[in-house]
């Protein structure tokens, strides 16, 4: 039995509204706990976190092209192994320019991991083969 076309596609569906549930609870949560400053705090890690998150996915599906039409592009390549330093440098710039919440910042990072390990734990649960 094959599985439908688009079953690869509904985990990282599920992540994304994930990482959108967790973003909207950590908001509430940071700023009913620090004001606004602490949402907007939040919501910086987790706007840096969902374009990583964006960023690696896209990368992920360009090798897949890659090694399924045997051919890369090698300036593609080099801009995404520079991921991980464009996302500091904006998180540098995040942290000299404005006042942030470290803690609250922290947080908002961590979005994208949470989702994936609620991702994770949700396929395990649900797994038709044990």
């Amino acid at each position: 039995m094959t599985p439908p076309a688009d079953s690869g596609d509904a985990p990282l569906r599920r992540i994304v509204r994930l990482m959108l549930a967790l973003a909207v609870l950590g908001l509430l949560a940071w700023t009913l706990a620090r004001g606004l400053q602490g949402g907007v705090s939040f919501l910086a890690g987790a706007a840096v976190s969902g374009f990583s998150f964006w960023w690696l996915q896209r990368m992920v599906r360009s090798v897949e092209l890659a090694v399924r039409d045997g051919r890369s592009k090698g300036a593609s390549g080099l801009l995404h192994s520079l991921r991980i330093l464009l996302l500091g440098g904006a998180l540098y710039g995040i942290l000299r320019v404005y006042e942030v919440i470290l803690p609250a910042l922290v947080t908002g990072l961590l979005v994208a991991v949470a989702a994936i390990t609620l991702e994770a734990l949700y396929e395990w649960k649900n797994d038709p083969t044990s």
